[in-house]
């Protein structure tokens, strides 16, 4: 198969033709901005960048049947556990108590953020002080308190992990939760002893869109980035994933995804029940 590289002044005159189905991974930063186009039966194949560079590619013919995918790695929050609802609640209850005004577009902000993230937020919003700072305090309280009785699992969660573990997939996690509030809340819905690799916010130093935890985790399951999914509910989450090098599976809670995240995507699902066939079907 030869592979040739087109400039800028051959792309602007290249004939368009219909992509061929095939296999192209990318091993950088956008890896869904390529275009592949084929022109010959003996596959002669024109990758065309438009206008972005990757530091490195490989494009390959893959072999029918085989597996591309090697590890599914889920966030937590509003993926596998619905705690989006959760914590809007904590915030909106945390906020009356305090006789502040804390609407739904502020928190959506939140979703998929770090602690130090939200804080930050919070604190452009209110500005540095008493009010950012008692908001955020409070809300860690409500949620901790709420989470011990109201968490519930999203639909499919359970289900999806039993087939993909029971399909031969590594199972990791990617939360950018603290290690103590992660594992309480795992242990509260049964699925602590699911996952074979885990990592966990106090593990990176940036929070998500920053690719740092997916890279990390795709380490630590010990698998490149493109042998990865990465499934996701959240804008942040979907970018990080996608900026990583892995494949995206989103399935959205509260927030939809903007077009051009879920054009970055594998695949963007209705439930969890629909996953492990979508991972199969990438090859």
């Amino acid at each position: 198969m030869e592979l040739q590289w087109l400039g800028v002044w051959d792309y602007l005159t290249f004939p368009k033709i219909k992509p061929a189905k095939i296999n192209l991974s990318l091993f950088g930063r956008l890896r869904h901005k390529a275009s592949v186009y084929v022109t010959k039966a003996q596959y002669d194949i024109y990758v065309i960048y438009k206008f972005v560079t990757c530091s490195r590619f490989a494009a390959t013919q893959a072999d029918e049947g085989a597996d591309m995918i090697k590890a599914v790695i889920f966030d937590m929050d509003g993926t596998l556990i619905d705690t989006e609802r959760l914590d809007m609640r904590a915030w909106k209850v945390g906020a009356a108590e305090l006789g502040i005004t804390i609407d739904d577009a502020l928190i959506h902000q939140f979703i998929g953020r770090s602690n130090a993230d939200v804080k930050d937020i919070l604190e452009a919003h209110y500005g540095k002080g008493e009010t950012a700072d008692a908001i955020f305090a409070r809300n860690i309280e409500l949620h901790t308190e709420m989470a011990k009785t109201d968490l519930e699992l999203k639909a499919g969660a359970a289900e999806c992990l039993d087939e993909l573990l029971a399909a031969g997939y590594h199972v990791g996690l990617a939360t950018l939760s603290r290690r103590v509030a992660a594992e309480r809340n795992l242990k509260t819905v049964g699925l602590f002893d699911k996952f074979e690799t885990v990592t966990f916010g106090e593990d990176v130093a940036y929070g998500k869109p920053d690719p740092a935890i997916y890279l990390l985790a795709c380490e630590r399951a010990g698998f490149a980035p493109e042998e990865c999914a990465v499934v996701e509910d959240s804008r942040n989450g979907c970018v990080s994933g996608i900026t990583a090098g892995c494949h995206v599976f989103a399935v959205p809670d509260i927030v939809p995804l903007p077009q051009d995240v879920a054009d970055g995507c594998e695949a963007v699902l209705d439930t969890l029940f629909d996953l492990a066939a979508a991972v199969k079907a990438v090859r």
